[in-house]
């Protein structure tokens, strides 16, 4: 056998192999390849693996019980009059860091409740809907005195914890009011912080980030530094987007996202720390008109321009929104599932821990 011969010996084996091996070959690396692309598409996104899944949380943040004010004491040596008793009236004392701020939003104690509104010595919340042509939508005033008045849950109280409808998981919450968050178990990435508990941290496009000091601001990925983000300890952190605002609380103009048409929309908008907004927008599903055709990204941001907010953010639209009051869905019904919601409590949680509420990841 010449050295050419030798060479190519195999060469021929092969092109004379036999087609039903040949085809069994192929099935083979076909069947190879898709349970590959299934284990790294599918499988190992569920349990958290490749997507940044903490397989501990970690804490972040915790809320600092806010002190109730003292009385400013009398300078040495001035006398001290005391007023005569029965005109003596005593302190008011107010709740959390924002209590004093907001004092004339807040009840001295006592909870005042109407249809569309709610005051105590903590929150003070309204709603209104707002019908216009082709449009509705509500938007809830939302002022607490302190931080862990607003808060985010998960369905069946856990995260990775299912999927309910929003008035199921206000109802669990105890929500005096309640809108659909941004759906971070219907994908493997995006932020997720709650309530102080770092639970996952890749990326997926725009965020919104709600710091410990009641500041909430929303950053784009490029903007978005994973450590400055832990060091800056958030009690909030959602991933869904895009942002509308820019950093003069002015309607962006180019967004983030590739679903523009009318929809309907859920989002969060910020004026100060203590006093946000949620806006929850009407649309439709297939057979049943809500008489609202929803609204583009660039209505959404003009409608948070218009209020006046400091910056606003876009959360999981289409069927997934919800708006709820008092436990009770006052919005059109999708009949759709959702993983968590962002609400107003009239309690503070009964520990800043979170951590024990983790679920399987």
């Amino acid at each position: 056998m010449n050295e050419e011969t030798k060479r190519t010996s195999h060469l021929k084996k092969k092109k004379h192999m036999g087609v039903g091996r040949m085809i069994a070959l192929d099935i083979l690396a076909i069947g190879v390849g898709l349970l590959i692309f299934a284990l790294f598409h599918h499988v190992l996104p569920h349990y958290g693996i490749l997507n940044g899944e903490r397989s501990e949380p970690v804490v972040l943040a915790t809320l600092a019980p806010q002190p109730t004010p003292a009385p400013t004491p009398a300078p040495a040596g001035e006398p001290q009059e005391t007023p005569p008793e029965e005109t003596a009236e005593p302190a008011r004392v107010y709740s959390g860091r924002w209590g004093e701020k907001f004092a004339d939003k807040f009840t001295e104690g006592e909870v005042i409740q109407t249809e569309n509104s709610y005051r105590s010595g903590n929150i003070c919340v309204s709603y209104e809907r707002v019908e216009q042509e082709d449009v509705i939508y509500f938007i809830a005033d939302v002022y607490v005195s302190d931080l862990g008045y607003l808060r985010s849950g998960f369905a069946n109280g856990k995260y990775n914890g299912g999927f309910l409808m929003v008035d199921e998981i206000a109802q669990q919450e105890n929500a005096v009011a309640a809108i659909s968050g941004d759906h971070y178990a219907g994908r493997g990435e995006g932020v997720v912080v709650r309530d102080g508990v770092l639970y996952r941290e890749t990326r997926f496009g725009d965020v919104c980030v709600l710091l410990s000091d009641g500041t909430m601001v929303t950053l784009t990925n490029a903007e978005l530094d994973m450590d400055d983000l832990k060091a800056a300890a958030p009690y909030q952190v959602w991933a869904f987007g895009p942002e509308l605002l820019d950093d003069e609380g002015h309607a962006l103009e180019k967004f983030n996202t590739t679903v523009f048409p009318k929809n309907p929309r859920s989002a969060i908008g910020y004026y100060e720390p203590g006093h946000y907004v949620f806006v929850e927008v009407e649309g439709s599903r297939p057979g049943y008109w809500s008489g609202s055709r929803g609204m583009t990204m660039d209505e959404l941001a003009q409608l948070f321009e218009s209020l006046g907010c400091r910056s606003a953010y876009n959360l999981d639209g289409g069927q997934s929104v919800g708006f709820a009051w008092m436990g009770e869905r006052v919005s059109f019904n999708y009949n759709r599932s959702i993983p968590d919601i962002i609400y107003v409590a009239d309690f503070l949680p009964e520990t800043a821990d979170t951590a024990e509420q983790t679920g399987e990841g």
